[in-house]
């Protein structure tokens, strides 16, 4: 358990305080860090309170996913370089301005924990970023003793900790301190987030499961390792107040708030939310997604040492005047940095000739959606061109659309598509199944989909059209039908969905990460009927939009428009 100590000078009678700035699921969005970096300071008055008093701490917090799919590439100004590495170059610029609101002067510091999408890349793109960044990683449920790169690491780095405990000085009595423990958990189911991808780290609890099916029996390495860290911080700190950065989703947050109910913060990511919860002491607060809020926190301290009140506020970027950034430290890093990937690049528009866009939302996980209409139709274009079978379907899992397209946009519009899978496991798998495994495969889907619709994502195929709400029914018992009447096969003869064919053969393309799942039961049964394109999702459909025949002339046909999920 590391801890910090926060210079004292002579008292000042002013409140010991510790101001919190949160944010979490930023999801790599460099390019809205401007319109959120204006926002903070804006509020800094509201958020950074008696900042640079001496009995103040302030404290920046990233509850994970700060990164997404850090080994892609595809930067038309700095082509050799990654996501990865503009998104921590970008951090480590932004972590400069929040101390700069803060005051330079201020006692200030970044504590980070890690997020799924953190580790697309795998642990070593992690190590680099615990490496290079100006913050403590917190890793209370990372499995140290099987994990020998956080080993070898935690020797060399003192900023990479299981716990931190900060001390603020009383602005009172030079004898008292205050406490403050933060500590740091991570979604525990890489085997489900990123197969195969971490090498030399181990979650406690990792395991092949949707977060949405974990249980408290599922968790118990991890409740034991915060329990841990709290227990022997409150044994000798009996009044020092407990912060945990959970990038788990609201749920597991709960739970773990259950098992150590000592906690007074919960700084909650993951599920994309704004919302805030309280139960005995414990106020857990989920913090959004995509830079589109902040909070900041305020924790009081009293004379006599105990944490007095905690103080809560929401900013919303979007309400952010936005000729304000002309001057902004990091738009002008932005432009500088992405001179060419920031130029409008795409002509959309409908058959009609009017200007149209295809908007994402988390609907596309559960619903019909012409986003996911025009992507799976233009992926299917680059896979039937390179294999030459001009009858193959393709499927893309919802959850890895991330961004859409209007007329306008520009290359990192065209970046941040597909950036909800790791580049490692976005190749695109070409195999041939029969209709009544491609029902059961569907049907899998949906099932798990209704049970947790923006969580376990539905399947969206460029020519299927699947009865969702027929599937329900069939389900709950309220319909006396077979499975297969609520899906349909485009005939590519007449264009109109018809009855799929039990018996037949159809050839599917789909991502890997979808193929290795063994967590479902249909990925295991026909994985080994297909073979890679070595080729992913955004190369297909950078292949299909720089076309020569398209040449970024994007257009919304009545295909588009169609409904393929009911």
């Amino acid at each position: 358990m590391l801890v910090h100590a926060i210079r004292g000078v002579q008292p000042n009678f002013e409140a010991a305080q510790v101001n919190i700035l949160a944010t979490s699921d930023n999801h790599g969005n460099v390019h809205s860090l401007p319109l959120l970096s204006q926002t903070i300071e804006n509020n800094k008055k509201d958020i950074f309170i008696k900042a640079e008093d001496p009995s103040t701490l302030n404290i920046f917090a990233i509850s994970g996913d700060w990164f997404i799919n850090p080994s892609k590439r595809g930067y038309l100004t700095k082509p050799n370089m990654t996501n990865g590495d503009i998104q921590l170059q970008f951090l480590t610029k932004f972590i400069g301005y929040v101390h700069n609101q803060a005051g330079r002067n201020s006692n200030f510091d970044t504590v980070f924990t890690m997020g799924n999408h953190d580790l697309d890349a795998g642990d070593r793109f992690m190590y680099k970023v615990m490496n290079k960044a100006k913050m403590k990683t917190l890793i209370t449920n990372v499995d140290v003793e099987n994990s020998p790169g956080i080993q070898k690491m935690m020797a060399a780095n003192e900023n990479i900790v299981k716990s931190v405990v900060y001390e603020v000085q009383d602005d009172k009595d030079p004898n008292l301190q205050h406490k403050v423990l933060f500590l740091g958990v991570t979604i525990p189911s890489m085997k489900f987030y990123n197969p195969g991808l971490l090498k030399k780290m181990s979650f406690f609890d990792d395991c092949n499961k949707k977060d949405a099916n974990l249980t408290p029996a599922d968790l118990q390495g991890t409740f034991a390792a915060v329990r841990k860290e709290v227990e022997a911080f409150k044994e000798k700190y009996p009044k020092g107040a407990v912060v945990l950065l959970s990038h788990t989703g609201a749920p597991i947050s709960k739970m773990i708030r259950d098992e150590v109910p000592q906690i007074n913060v919960v700084l909650n990511g993951h599920d994309h939310k704004n919302l805030t919860s309280l139960k005995g002491k414990t106020n857990i607060n989920s913090l959004g997604k995509d830079n589109e809020i902040v909070k900041s926190l305020n924790l009081h301290f009293d004379d006599n040492g105990d944490l007095e009140t905690t103080d809560m506020n929401t900013f919303f970027s979007k309400t952010t005047v936005k000729d304000k950034l002309a001057t902004n430290v990091l738009q002008k890093a932005l432009e500088e940095s992405f001179a060419k990937d920031v130029e409008p690049l795409v002509s959309l528009t409908s058959i009609a000739g009017k200007p149209v866009t295809l908007d994402y939302g988390e609907s596309i996980r559960f619903q019909n959606s012409y986003l996911a209409n025009w992507l799976t139709s233009a992926v299917k274009r680059s896979v039937r061109t390179i294999t030459g079978d001009p009858n193959v379907i393709v499927g893309i899992q919802s959850s890895i659309i991330r961004g859409g397209l209007k007329d306008g946009s520009n290359n990192l519009d065209i970046m941040k598509i597909f950036d909800g899978v790791s580049e490692d496991l976005s190749n695109i798998q070409v195999g041939k199944i029969r209709g009544d495994e491609l029902v059961g495969l569907i049907v899998e889907n949906i099932k798990g989909n209704l049970k947790a619709p923006k969580r376990n994502t539905i399947i969206q195929w460029s020519d299927i059209q699947v009865n969702r709400t027929m599937i329900s029914k069939i389900l709950e018992g309220k319909l006396d039908k077979p499975f297969e009447e609520a899906i349909k096969i485009r005939n590519e003869e007449t264009n109109e969905f018809e009855p799929i064919v039990l018996h037949n053969q159809y050839k599917i393309a789909i991502g890997e990460k979808f193929l290795v799942k063994d967590d479902i039961e249909w990925p295991k049964k026909i994985r080994g009927r297909f073979v890679s394109m070595h080729r992913t999702y955004d190369q297909l459909l950078r292949s299909y939009i720089a076309s020569d025949d398209i040449n970024f002339q994007l257009k919304v046909t009545q295909k588009t428009q169609e409904q393929r999920i009911l």
